[in-house]
């Protein structure tokens, strides 16, 4: 019996029952096998980025056989579901933050979210602040000036001017980069204007809410004609439902390493208990107060850990 023609091909598109996967340049509609089907979203589903062993069955069609191996991935909590995973792409090298700077205004609150989920997921995290015809760096020099320091790097662009367009092509270069931004950000219009051959829709923001409607609607790979890949994935209006939990929410918070060790109280929040080195390094300027008060504000939105509930339903029967 002739062995069955197996190739390695990459997963750049999923729908509910196919997937599209490219093969030395050339895409195959697939369908999976076994245990690989209704996985729902299960860890051992397929995902745009995952690298998958194929099984040629006809021209442009095939049946996914195998997941390689991850080494990364990006993944959220399922919405009602807190406690499961959803997985959003996999084989990642970095997370493109994108923000506004107006037509959605833009919100410390929801780039601190993005970069806890970077942390979370051990991707290094890259800021863009996009239409920045709409307004000046000027407005922005604070964030310009604190975010770098903390190791993420930040620049501006517009897709209506060209500003930044260049360094936006080289960080995205020889990569794999996963999109994400509110609604309405100028994801699409970016990548059309730095790769205009690919097929993105744009769509515009609402003047009566001010929110932008979503031009994506699924997860999906492109290639970028001078290296690399991006993942552009469908706008978020709401970031609650990430799976983070208060009693880690600290550790995501690169600036309070340096600090936290000479804190009064080993588990410290850095809230309300007295003695905190975090919060004494806030009021000495050395931790830029707008993002610690969004640590605060993210703090209350998080649930608490099922460890945490079982922990402390065990102290009080004491």
């Amino acid at each position: 019996m002739a062995e069955p023609n197996l190739k390695i091909g990459k997963v750049v598109k999923t729908t509910r029952k196919t997937y599209l996967v490219n093969i030395g340049g050339k895409e195959y509609i697939c369908s999976v096998r076994g245990k690989l089907a209704g996985n729902g979203d299960a860890a051992g589903s397929v995902k745009v980025g995952d690298d998958v062993r194929v099984q040629v069955i006809s021209e442009g069609e095939g049946v996914i056989e195998e997941i390689l191996p991850r080494r990364s991935l990006l993944s959220r909590s399922v919405e009602g579901k807190a406690y499961r995973q959803h997985i959003i792409a996999t084989n990642i090298d970095q997370i493109l933050i994108i923000m506004s700077t107006r037509f959605p205004a833009f919100k410390s609150g929801l780039l601190d979210r993005y970069l806890i989920i970077a942390e979370k997921n051990h991707l290094k995290a890259v800021i863009c602040i996009n239409k920045i015809d709409l307004s000046s760096v000027a407005e922005f020099e604070e964030y310009r000036q604190w975010y770098p320091r903390l190791g993420y790097p930040l620049f501006f662009t517009s897709a209506l001017t060209g500003e930044g367009l260049n360094e936006l092509k080289s960080v995205l270069r020889e990569k794999v980069s996963v999109l994400v931004g509110h609604s309405g950000v100028g994801k699409s219009s970016l990548l059309k204007k730095i790769e205009p051959g690919l097929d993105l829709k744009v769509a515009s923001v609402s003047e009566k809410t001010s929110k932008g409607r979503h031009a994506t609607s699924v997860v999906q790979l492109f290639p970028l004609s001078f290296g690399g890949f991006v993942i552009d994935t469908p706008g978020v209006r709401e970031l609650g439902l990430w799976e983070v939990y208060r009693d880690e929410l600290k550790e995501y918070f690169r600036e309070f390493i340096e600090y936290a060790p000479d804190c009064q109280f080993n588990d410290c929040r850095h809230l309300q208990e007295p003695g905190c080195a975090v919060k004494r390094a806030v009021e000495e300027g050395k931790i830029f107060p707008e993002r610690y008060r969004n640590y605060q504000n993210i703090y209350l939105s998080l649930r608490t850990a099922p460890y945490e509930l079982i922990k402390f339903r065990g102290d009080s029967g004491r």
